[in-house]
Formats: C-alpha cells, structure tokens, sequence
C-alpha cells in the first residue's frame, strides 16, 4: 500500500497505471478505474435498452436487458484489464480459456446481480437501478478477488 499512497502522491500516473505491476494495491486501484469505465458502459447499456428498447417493462425483460448489457461490459472490461490491471499473461491457460475463465468469474458475478435484481426490484419493488448500483460494488469487489487469485496469482 506504501507504494500506492507514493506514486498518488508524487502524481505518477505512469507507474499508477501504465507500468507493469503485481502490486495487489496497485492493481486493485486500476481495477476501480477499469471497473468505472466498464460500468459506464453497462449501466448505460442496461438504461438503454430498458428505456428505448423494452420501455421501461417490468419483470422478464429487465434480466434480458441485464444479460445484454453485461456482455458488453465484460468485453470492455476484459480489454481495458488486459492493457492496464493484469498486464501479465495467465500462467494456467491460452488467450481464448483466459477469457473463457474471465467470463466464468463474470457471470458468477452477473448471477449475483441477478439474484439481487429479483430480490430487491422484483420482490421487494426498489428500481432497478439503485439495485444495480449496490450489486455493482459488490460485484467489483468479487470479480477483482477472484480473477487475481485464479487466473493471475504468481506461482511462488
């Protein structure tokens, strides 16, 4: 973390997040920002096809408009991950089983957003973005812990 707190603040921003790192904090602090840019671009998938697409319907089809906009967050984040987080090649499989595994981590997490969606939007009638919102940090935090420890843990 002492490492963090210097590059922050001599204001480094090569070594925040260009450089090549197995830094935990270093790393989890350009997840956050990846992370960001990949919400951005599921969120506002999520808020577009429910409101332009499917017009605000209830029920079944905001699952479809939650799949749909996970994928393409996935894809951007998997991406922006590779050139800025986890910058090393997976030591446990090929480019196409990374992403395969990446994706598996993905849509556990996109299982637990799901599962809050019905829980807090369907049963108890929140909207489906503040749901999404808390889903979203608790989602982040799982899909950082399990891809830097099944896919990019250094062996020892």
């Amino acid at each position: 973390m002492k490492e963090l707190f210097m590059l922050i603040k001599r204001l480094d921003f090569k070594g925040l997040f260009f450089s090549k790192t197995d830094n935990a904090f270093i790393q989890f602090f350009r997840y956050c920002f990846v992370g960001g840019i990949a919400t951005l671009v599921e969120g506002g998938a999520l808020w577009i096809i429910q409101h332009f697409i499917f017009k605000e319907a209830d029920g079944f089809y905001v699952y479809i408009a939650q799949g749909i906009a996970f994928v393409l967050g996935l894809i951007t984040n998997f991406i922006l991950s590779k050139l800025f987080v986890f910058q090393e090649k997976s030591e446990k499989t090929n480019a196409a089983g990374e992403f395969i595994a990446y994706a598996v981590i993905g849509v556990v997490g996109l299982g637990i957003k799901e599962l809050l969606l019905w829980l807090f939007n369907v049963q108890i009638g929140w909207h489906y973005m503040i749901v999404w919102v808390i889903s979203t940090i608790l989602v982040l935090v799982w899909n950082y812990a399990a891809r830097r420890i099944l896919l990019y843990r250094k062996k020892k």
